[in-house]
C-alpha cells in the first residue's frame, strides 16, 4: 500500500515538473515575442 502511494506521489511530482516546465517554455516565448514587436514599433 505505501509502495503504491509513494509511486503515485513521484508521478505527481513529475507531472508538476513537467507543467512547470512548459509554464516556463511559454512564458519565455511571450516575453521575447513582446520584446520583438516592442523592437519593431521602435524601428518604425
Amino acid at each position: 500500500m505505501t509502495s503504491r502511494h509513494h509511486i503515485a506521489q513521484a508521478l505527481d511530482a513529475t507531472g508538476a515538473v513537467k507543467t512547470l516546465q512548459f509554464h516556463c517554455k511559454t512564458n519565455i516565448s511571450h516575453s521575447v515575442f513582446t520584446l520583438k514587436s516592442r523592437i519593431q514599433v521602435r524601428l518604425n
